[in-house]
């Protein structure tokens, strides 16, 4: 027996769908702490690459005389626009 207690577990009732895409991506801009009068954090995005891949971006990037985070930035922002 385990000296540990262990709370069961309850069930929460699912969130609600947003009502538009604009409601879905106004909820995912800003996360709890990040709400108030302190300047929006940037959103880390972590992915995985195939080491050939990886190989390309990165001297891509340094053609470029760029990071690998400044190139994709610019290449997801130019998707997106």
């Amino acid at each position: 027996m385990s000296k540990f207690k262990i709370a069961p577990k309850t069930s929460q009732p699912p969130a609600a769908a947003p009502e538009s895409v604009e409601a879905f991506a106004a909820g995912a801009a800003m996360v709890k702490s990040q709400t108030g009068d302190r300047p929006a954090k940037p959103i880390r995005l972590n992915l995985d690459l195939d080491p050939g891949m990886h190989r390309r971006l990165k001297i891509r990037a340094a053609e470029a005389g760029k990071s690998i985070a400044q190139l994709v930035r610019e290449l997801i922002d130019r998707e997106l626009t």
